[in-house]
């Protein structure tokens, strides 16, 4: 079989970014150019792909054991995968079952060679703004939609237009069931000495359209679920990245990861912080400490 690439792939550009690893040619040129424009930005990468793998395991402590990772990109060095993070610290018997979508097929591909022999996991080639499409797909179907799924969005809005991000959102707090959570990192809009304008523009000239957006438009996101925002708003580190948190309304507590900053500010408008659940409760903190996420 041969393999059609992209002339560029933005999960491409990205695992250099964040991981180091070595991309094609011309991934590795965008890579460059980016970072000349913006030398803060594979910090930033950086840092939304630790908040992700940390993030990953505060949910499945709390028992999330359903993933739907959407634009997950290539996978990530062995032992930090999404499904390997979310089994090595989901409390009880019960399997975690992690599905991993994304429209690049060079990712796609990794994916499932990356896969081979591991249990609970699967990738799907798709396109995850056609949300009736993707929830037809048989491995999403294998989800028991009774119970809570966990949606990560990691650095994959700013890749869509406000349209399809803001549909995509809409319909995935329509669709999923009652304690379902929803997780974003996402650039926002910043001035010197981090603007996003001169990154936006080393992107464009790739032929890759990069959104930051202001916290207000990333936060209506929500709309009515409980949500919580993390970033330099939050005296979360300088760098112009945020993280939002949104949970279906239901039973149970909408719990503020551990990691996160205590300031109250870190709340979406509209919405009320609560209460820290014991320190107890924090199995994933274990795991964040030995290194493993």
């Amino acid at each position: 079989m041969t393999l059609s690439l992209p002339h560029v792939s933005a999960a491409r550009v990205h695992a250099e970014l964040a991981r180091g690893e070595p991309a094609f040619a011309l991934d590795h040129s965008v890579a460059r150019h980016v970072t000349a424009a913006a030398p803060w930005w594979p910090s930033a990468v950086q840092d939304m792909h630790r908040h992700g793998t940390r993030l990953m395991a505060h949910l499945a402590a709390r028992g999330l054991d359903q993933i739907l990772d959407l634009g997950s990109g290539l996978p990530a060095p062995r032992g930090r995968q999404v499904h390997q993070i979310a089994a090595s610290v989901a409390p009880g018997p019960r399997a975690t079952r992690t599905v991993y979508v994304d429209r690049d097929p060079h990712a796609h591909t990794a994916r499932r060679i990356d896969l081979v022999d591991q249990l609970g996991a699967t990738s799907v080639l798709a396109d995850i703004t056609d949300t009736t499409a993707l929830f037809e797909l048989s491995a999403v179907q294998a989800f028991d939609l009774r119970r809570p799924v966990a949606v990560l969005l990691h650095d994959v809005l700013p890749w869509l237009s406000d349209e399809e991000a803001t549909g995509l959102l809409a319909e995935l707090r329509h669709r999923l069931p009652s304690g379902s959570v929803i997780s974003v990192t996402h650039l926002l809009t910043a001035p010197p000495p981090y603007a996003t304008t001169p990154l936006v523009r080393a992107y464009r000239e790739a032929g890759m359209r990069l959104r930051p957006r202001d916290l207000a438009v990333i936060s209506s996101w929500s709309g009515t679920w409980p949500a919580y925002t993390h970033g330099p708003h939050t005296g979360a580190g300088p760098l112009p990245v945020c993280a939002l948190l949104l949970r279906a309304p239901g039973p149970g507590r909408f719990t503020r990861p551990a990691f996160w900053s205590s300031s109250r500010r870190g709340t979406v408008p509209g919405t009320s912080a609560v209460r820290r659940a014991p320190r107890s409760r924090f199995r994933a903190e274990g795991a964040i400490r030995a290194g493993t996420c």
